[in-house]
């Protein structure tokens, strides 16, 4: 390799904190984002480590001609990725400093080509100029990706949380439960609704579920196919559902989807539910 690649090579390491620093200083954001200056001083030395880790992973691609010097770049981007989905860093508060340190990271190459502009052609500067617009691309590439992936990962793994919190089996006795049933229910809910009524049933050992339906304002064709197959896999695993105040309004739109109840206990309430099912035992 090119002694002046690793001179630039040793030259961006030992600017390291002064990059760093720079960007600190300059940096703007309104309060509250992690990036803003009135941050705690923990999150400030996060913030500095994990640019100083930046500055050195962009710098290989001046020390490796190979598939190496991206390796830095990916690990990097995939670990700070995920920590700025944690911190709920959009895209456009993360972009705005990539853009910040881009300009920084190579006013600093800029001052290395200065100083030494007898030894270094236009053409080098050129093909320096390429590595590092590369190198700088893949990193927002490698980072938007990951962010991306693991940013829709938490929303899902929240959005089960949140189903299953809103459609709670609620165990009454020893064999009963009740599973109520409020607001909206589009299909994505529907479709939810039943792979967690099943497995809070057989754990719960639940032999009737009443699924009470008089917080639901409307049903469609697609979520009432879902929630009649619903009924009829707890069927499948030895649990009887029970529907009760179904609404006026609801039960209309049931009958002119051609919705067949021969086959489900349908009560007006809870209460007349429990009755029901205390004649049957």
């Amino acid at each position: 390799m090119n002694t002046t690649y690793l001179e630039l090579y040793d030259y961006i390491l030992t600017s390291a904190d002064e990059l760093t620093n720079e960007w600190i200083q300059t940096k703007e954001a309104s309060a509250g984002s992690i990036y803003s200056h009135d941050v705690p001083a923990p999150i400030e030395e996060k913030l500095r480590a994990q640019n100083r880790k930046f500055i050195m992973s962009i710098a290989q691609s001046f020390k490796h001609h190979d598939e190496k010097k991206y390796e830095a770049i990916k690990l990097w981007s995939t670990e700070v990725a995920k920590d700025r989905v944690m911190t709920n860093t959009s895209l456009n508060e993360i972009i705005s400093q990539f853009k910040l340190f881009r300009r920084i990271y190579w006013n600093k190459i800029n001052d290395f080509i200065q100083m030494n502009s007898d030894s270094i052609s236009p053409a080098l500067m050129l093909e320096w100029s390429n590595q590092y617009n590369y190198a700088f691309d893949t990193v927002i590439e490698e980072f938007v990706k990951t962010y991306s992936d693991f940013h829709q990962a938490t929303l899902n793994a929240q959005q089960e949380v949140i189903m299953e919190l809103s459609s709670p089996v609620i165990k009454l006795d020893k064999s009963i439960a009740v599973l109520p049933l409020i607001g909206n229910i589009d299909t994505y809910r529907a479709r939810s609704l039943m792979e967690s009524s099943l497995g809070q049933c057989q754990e719960k050992g639940v032999e009737y579920l009443v699924i009470d339906m008089s917080g639901v304002a409307i049903v469609d064709t697609m979520v009432a196919n879902q929630l009649f197959l619903s009924i009829s896999a707890l069927d499948l695993i030895g649990v009887r559902s029970i529907i009760t105040g179904m609404r006026p309004e609801v039960a209309q739109t049931a009958i002119q989807l051609g919705i067949d109840f021969s086959n489900i206990d349908v009560y007006s309430n809870l209460e007349s539910a429990l009755e029901g099912i205390k004649v049957v035992n």
